[in-house]
């Protein structure tokens, strides 16, 4: 498997943390971890592309984004609203993966309804193999 990259987008400094270790964890290979703490910040990290290829090279744009639903200034539905608008033209999309302490239906129904979302997690209601599981089957 090549390196993957991930950008991490949740208002909760613990929460990218542990984030961060468990996908070490996973002993999947990955070149870089970003790390933003809104959609406003994640939202310019992709609308900057030229200048990010030239500063992070092969692990730029991310592989996949684990992005929060409740965040200040611009929750995780409103970024994907905006992200829709500004989706680079010059690589891949990333794959999404809602990362959220919210296990409401409405919200994993309305983030199934999205196609760019490819999976649902609740914070502290999942496990190692079932983070790896979801690395391993999203990229493919």
């Amino acid at each position: 498997m090549d390196p993957i990259s991930v950008l991490i987008v949740d208002d909760s400094e613990d929460d990218r943390y542990i984030l961060t270790r468990q996908l070490k964890e996973t002993k999947i290979p990955i070149s870089q971890i970003f790390e933003c703490s809104e959609g406003t910040s994640a939202l310019r990290f992709f609308v900057d592309y030229e200048k990010n290829v030239a500063r992070y090279a092969s692990g730029y744009p991310p592989t996949f984004v684990f992005l929060d639903i409740n965040m200040p200034l611009m929750d995780g539905f409103e970024f994907l609203e905006e992200f829709k608008k500004v989706q680079s033209k010059q690589g891949p999309d990333p794959i999404i993966i809602m990362f959220s302490s919210s296990d409401r239906k409405e919200d994993v129904d309305r983030a199934a309804g999205l196609s760019m979302v490819k999976a649902y997690l609740v914070k502290g209601k999942y496990d190692i193999e079932q983070l790896k599981a979801e690395l391993s089957v999203s990229s493919k």
